[in-house]
């Protein structure tokens, strides 16, 4: 037992030193071709990065290199070194490649004793492409064998990316003629999908149709993850930039992924045929956006790791849509699917060659590319389709419209005509109270035109107040459309508003109500001057008093509400010179007396065309912007009479009353005639001994 036990160890110990005692040097020759190095190589991992080069080449830890059974070695942080022996059985000297096929190789360098001193021993993508031993999208090697010699290669090899041991041989005839083949199979599969991209972005020019838009940064996307991929974008786009070389790969897998996902939505209509889908896809694009941001954030490996599993969900996402868009009968949802299926057939195949379960040759090498290319010309067709679709179903809905059109016309002529005819202001605007149409009585009560209150939220039309009521308008005008969304209609109310000539406030009364549509709804707001008394016939009688500030604004309304209910009494023309009377006279106190604004201010003022900006700057000055105007008002069926009282210094009236009208005429005067309009108009005219009050009385029966 104990001799047989002996027997097993030493039988063990055998066969585990055997991967080196037994191996067998590759054997160069001046034809290979691409010839796969796997059964050749030795590899040996070093978890702390410890091992030194010293020790490779002295041949000390030989013996710990292992055969190699996987081409794969997955994510490693460890280092590893690979040991390849090569002869030359040939007489004549052997010039070749020694091609690392993957591009994404973060760092690897080459040990030998006899290497050419021009040789750079080490590269990768952690290094800029001028560091390379050739112009090419792979790391190559170029070395060469001596007649009749045996040679040992280390490679190390470490990387945060997926490390397979995809070492081939090339002899140097064979290797520029696989280059220049690679050539040729790169440009016509990137001439494809350029002239995708330049024929699918010109329709959009043309039919603005966004589906085309997304799907030209589809292809744009999907283009540059494969010359990231495949190194060409390394080579020839930035060859010097290391860092974006590195983290562009996650970044265009995880674009490619969002503007396929905010496509598909589009060429699927999925709007139409399953609201909730296109909603959680819409979504599930956003995150992807945000997700291609973060993979800057994180080390090469884990943003690399984040996109593929997030590619994965959409991939899984994206052609479940074209299901369930094939089952709801969804035009385009058959050439979706074809189109995907060629190519996951195309990854599938490339993937089993990658197993090792399907042979490698030209065909399975590029079915990634092969599938890519029918994916997007398929698409492509699908849209032009759905164009015929629409083109067909416009002609169509043609021959309808155009027997409505002619009652449209009408009822859009009338529209207009009873928009733009009224007298009061119309506004119509959004949800968001921006201003989206205004007629024509815009411009006469507020001075404003269309053009220049399109697009502004109707609060931007408030007069600004200033002191104890700043704000106040903004605050009611809000409250008020609050109460609009709750019930759906306002009643009339009152807030003031600026003009764009006068700086003064005016008072408009406002009623809203909304306007639905299909999809959405306007809101429509109609603004008054004034709100009609409905108790107009029914007044004997008055007694009314007034405190006004030094708005002149205020002194056009007052004099209309104090002389609307005349009209019992005297003519119109009467009532009209009243209502003019009035306004001078309290303008007189507005200017002359709170305001102290001398004969010759005014006149100056006048003259050089800033009176309004003139006025304004005395209504804000503090020594008067707290005086106010009294007035107190008298009717009945006798007379009307009328008390203004300012807060001024008062004036000389005795001599104003006894100049001629003509001295007026004469000096060409602009102002100063209110008196004389007003001792015209009123029978009596009487001023207290200051000058800052006046009362005005008119007798309605004369005797």
């Amino acid at each position: 037992m104990k001799t047989l036990l002996t027997y097993l160890i030493t039988l063990f110990a055998l066969l585990y030193g055997l991967p080196v005692f037994a191996e067998v040097a590759f054997p160069i020759k001046a034809d290979t071709a691409g010839k796969n190095l796997l059964p050749y190589l030795y590899l040996l991992e070093d978890k702390t990065s410890s091992v030194t080069a010293e020790e490779i080449l002295s041949g000390s830890l030989d013996s710990k290199f292992k055969r190699v059974l996987s081409e794969n070695l997955g994510f490693s942080s460890s280092q590893f070194w690979v040991r390849l022996p090569v002869a030359n059985k040939s007489d004549n000297a052997i010039h070749w490649f020694l091609e690392f096929n993957f591009p994404l190789i973060d760092e690897i360098e080459i040990y030998s004793s006899n290497l050419s001193p021009q040789l750079k021993r080490l590269t990768g993508d952690q290094f800029p492409f001028s560091e390379r031993n050739e112009n090419y999208r792979n790391v190559i090697f170029p070395l060469i064998e001596s007649p009749n010699s045996e040679a040992v290669y280390y490679l190390r090899i470490k990387s945060e990316s997926t490390i397979p041991l995809t070492l081939e041989a090339w002899s140097m005839t064979e290797g520029i003629s696989k280059m220049n083949k690679e050539q040729i199979i790169f440009g016509l599969f990137y001439g494809i999908m350029l002239v995708m991209i330049f024929y699918n972005f010109s329709i959009y020019v043309f039919t603005r149709d966004k589906s085309y838009l997304l799907y030209v940064l589809f292809i744009t996307s999907i283009s540059l993850f494969h010359l990231a991929n495949n190194g060409i974008a390394f080579q020839y786009l930035w060859p010097e930039s290391v860092w974006w070389a590195n983290y562009c790969l996650p970044f265009f897998i995880i674009t490619s992924c969002f503007s396929g996902v905010f496509f598909a939505i589009h060429f699927l209509s999925l709007q139409k045929l399953s609201h909730a889908l296109a909603k959680f896809m819409l979504q599930w694009g956003y995150i992807l956006i945000a997700v291609s941001i973060i993979t800057f954030f994180f080390s090469y490996r884990t943003s690399i790791l984040l996109a593929i599993g997030f590619a994965l969900i959409s991939l899984i996402i994206m052609v479940s849509s074209g299901v369930v868009a094939f089952i709801r009968k969804g035009r385009t949802a058959t050439f979706y699917l074809i189109a995907w299926t060629f190519f996951l057939l195309g990854v599938g195949l490339y993937s089993l060659k990658s197993l090792g379960l399907l042979p490698d040759n030209q065909i399975t090498r590029w079915t990634i590319q092969i599938g890519t290319a029918l994916e997007v010309t398929l698409l492509s067709l699908g849209l032009a389709d759905r164009i015929n679709s629409l083109s067909r179903s416009l002609r169509e809905n043609l021959r309808e419209l155009s027997h409505v059109n002619a009652k449209i016309e009408d009822s859009e002529k009338r529209f207009r005509e009873i928009f733009q005819g009224a007298d009061e202001v119309i506004l119509l605007l959004n949800e968001d109270t921006e201003i989206i149409n205004a007629n024509r009585a815009l411009a006469k009560h507020l001075g404003y035109r269309t053009d220049d209150i399109k697009g502004k939220k109707l609060a931007d039309l408030l007069f600004p107040m200033k002191g104890k009521k700043a704000g106040f308008n903004l605050l009611y005008l809000n409250d008020k459309f609050a109460e609009l969304k709750m019930i759906g209609k306002v009643g009339t109310f009152r807030v003031e508003f600026a003009q764009k000539y006068v700086k003064e406030p005016k008072d408009m009364y406002i009623k809203f109500q909304f306007i639905e549509f299909e999809k959405n709804r306007e809101i429509l707001a109609t603004l008054t001057p004034q709100y009609d008394d409905t108790l107009l016939g029914f007044i004997d009688s008055e007694r009314i008093e007034f405190t006004i500030n030094n708005y002149l604004r205020n002194a056009e309304l007052v004099s209309q509400q104090v002389t609307t209910h005349l009209g019992k009494h005297i003519s119109p023309i009467s009532q009209t010179e009243i209502r003019t009377s009035l306004r001078e006279i309290i303008i007189n106190a507005i200017e002359h007396g709170n305001l102290n604004i001398g004969f010759d201010e005014k006149s100056e003022a006048l003259l050089e065309g800033n009176y309004l900006d003139f006025i304004q700057k005395r209504q804000e000055d503090p020594r008067y912007n707290r005086k106010v105007i009294k007035i107190e008002y008298v009717l009945n069926d006798d007379y009307v009479a009328y008390r203004i009282t300012d807060e001024g210094n008062g004036f000389d009236h005795k001599k104003v009353l006894e100049r001629p009208i003509e001295d007026l005429n004469d000096a060409h005067e602009q102002h100063g005639r209110g008196i004389y309009l007003t001792k015209s108009v009123f029978d009596r005219i009487e001023y207290n001994e200051v000058g800052n009050q006046v009362r005005l009385i008119k007798f309605f029966k004369k005797g």
